[in-house]
């Protein structure tokens, strides 16, 4: 009897590895031929990556896609290879000029290739070889990203290649995570509970921050923070402010001197310098640490990415909810710390086969709902939260043009530090990265 009952595990799993090559998955959808239809002639296909080697491990190990890689090699007579590299667009760039990059897949962000790459003609034009179909049958949030992602009014990029399960939701959504057990000990208001009632907004945040912020052990240093790593570019966005905008030419233009942003920057400022409620440090590991080791009331910068790693070991109890609203919204406003996307290389040898091969391998239907959650939430408030997040998203990331900023990082932190006004910061910055932006757009 134990021995039948292995054989039927066994069966039962091969059926939810492998039963998928008994019909293969319908690329007509998205406006491509079948999967059968596309032959790479046994050649290699090389997936260019950061983290390319926990994309091969998240094939090899999570259920839903495992003998994915098997599948495909066999289906497209082809050869997949991980390329973990981190010098990326210079590999990128290097490969398409001498002709090693025919066969690739190029992984890139807003901040690590994406509009260098775009910019310099090195991505395949895909639009020119698929349609609106294809991006409508993405998942609505990987087609925001591409909408962000426009240059020169067309999409590049294809989606992106994920190592964790959460093809469709954001891995890079910001949220704010509360220590519940330190908020109840205080007897403090409860964000979430200010987030239901429409009332979590900065003056809310700054009320808690300031009660939360204290010296415990009387030697005259605070010990328990009430903020940790608020950043001011995430801040301006939950006032409804942007760094850029496209005007009604068209132009890309710096928009970071309008009184929304410089409000964000006060704010910022009021947290960190004059109120002191915010612990005084830039960095991240430190700020992530005081949170998880309890030695804080509210971290600003809980990412998407962060929780399954940080937070769900957390003794104390957590909840997230989003970046409390500034006083120019009446709607919560959500960001993400970067975009992704893949593109194909100028010189692709089958560009469309190659757009084929990506769609079958990472699929909206590999990810379960009740699996995401159970991967990143320990509670029903954080779980509403965070899909509330990913349906309501509009593609807004707070630096999209991050790696075109000039000095604004070190700049914006010295208005936290009181050393430079917000007006003054951003007057000395607009010029700067506006040529940059000119530049980048050929505007």
């Amino acid at each position: 009897m134990k021995r039948a009952r292995l054989l039927i595990t066994a069966m039962l799993v091969s059926l939810i590895v492998f039963g998928s090559s008994a019909a293969a998955f319908d690329l007509t959808q998205f406006g491509l031929q079948p999967a059968e239809n596309y032959d790479f002639g046994g050649e290699t296909v090389t997936i260019i990556s950061w983290t390319s080697e926990r994309m091969a491990n998240y094939f090899q190990d999570d259920l839903m896609v495992m003998g994915r890689v098997e599948e495909v090699e066999e289906l497209f007579n082809v050869k997949i290879n991980w390329m973990q590299e981190r010098e990326i667009p210079e590999i990128n760039f290097n490969r398409l000029l001498s002709g090693e990059s025919v066969n690739d897949l190029w992984h890139v962000q807003n901040k690590i290739g994406y509009w260098e790459l775009v910019s310099n003609d090195a991505a395949y034009p895909v639009y020119e070889i698929i349609g609106d179909q294809y991006w409508d049958n993405m998942p609505p949030s990987l087609r925001q990203v591409e909408e962000a992602f426009k240059y020169k009014g067309e999409y590049w990029g294809i989606g992106p290649v994920e190592w964790r399960p959460l093809f469709g939701y954001q891995n890079d959504l910001i949220f704010v995570a509360y220590n519940k057990t330190l908020i109840d000990r205080e007897g403090l208001a409860d964000p979430f509970e200010l987030y239901l009632a429409g009332e979590w907004d900065w003056d809310a945040a700054t009320e808690i921050a300031i009660a939360a912020t204290q010296d415990l052990d009387g030697d005259g240093e605070i010990d328990q923070w009430g903020i940790v790593d608020a950043r001011p570019w995430d801040l301006a966005v939950s006032n409804g402010a942007s760094l850029t905008r496209v005007d009604e030419n068209g132009r890309v233009i710096f928009t970071g001197d309008e009184p929304a942003y410089l409000e964000a920057l006060e704010q910022y400022r009021l947290w960190w310098s004059e109120l002191k409620v915010q612990m005084p440090t830039n960095s991240s590991g430190d700020l992530r640490n005081a949170f998880v080791n309890g030695r804080a009331a509210m971290w600003f910068y809980a990412g998407s990415w962060q929780l399954p790693d940080y937070l769900m070991p957390m003794e104390d109890e957590w909840v997230i909810v989003p970046y409390p609203k500034g006083p120019r919204v009446d709607d919560y406003q959500w960001t993400v710390q970067a975009l992704n996307t893949t593109l194909i290389p100028a010189n692709a040898a089958q560009p469309e086969a190659l757009i084929a091969l990506k769609t079958y391998m990472w699929r909206e239907e590999d990810v379960t709902q009740s699996d995401l959650l159970a991967r990143h939430v320990r509670n029903q408030q954080s779980a509403q939260v965070f899909l509330e997040g990913n349906m309501n998203w509009s593609g807004t990331a707070s630096r999209l043009f991050e790696t075109f900023l000039g000095t604004y990082v070190d700049d914006v932190r010295l208005v936290g530090q009181g050393e430079l006004s917000p007006a003054a910061c951003m007057a000395a910055l607009k010029p700067v990265i506006q040529a940059n932006l000119d530049d980048l757009f050929n505007q």
